[in-house]
């Protein structure tokens, strides 16, 4: 069976291959929260609701004032997958969607800037 944790006992936790979701909860109410790979603690974790990010360190706040570092670009954790359901079943989501890429579009991140080359045709035909 995964190791999984869903709890918030650990105020600094670092997260690898994480999404951000919003669910919805019985009562209309829709909250954000992270979920991935702890990396420190080799489990799946779930947070609770996001109160703020931090896009420069990528650092995501929760209600119960954990900090979770995100690192690396997302992806779909095994064990924080499993970690998302139990919290979604303990707190009665009844829907939910991924909005990861309103924290990190991994489509808009860029490492190298292209610069177009014009290669004279005189140019090649001296090859």
């Amino acid at each position: 069976m995964p190791r999984i944790n869903d709890s918030e006992n650990t105020r600094e936790i670092t997260l690898r291959r994480w999404r951000v979701i919003e669910a919805e909860a019985r009562d209309g109410t829709r909250t954000c929260h992270v979920w991935g790979h702890d990396v420190s603690h080799n489990l799946g974790r779930a947070s609770t609701s996001i109160m703020e990010f931090d896009l420069d360190t990528m650092t995501a706040t929760t209600i119960s004032g954990s900090n979770y570092k995100l690192v690396g670009l997302p992806g779909n954790s095994r064990l924080g997958k499993h970690a998302w359901i139990n919290w979604c079943n303990k707190h009665g989501v009844v829907a939910e969607v991924d909005i990861t890429d309103e924290y990190l579009n991994v489509n808009q991140i860029s490492t190298v800037e292209f610069v177009k080359i014009n290669i004279a045709a005189s140019h090649l035909d001296e090859q």
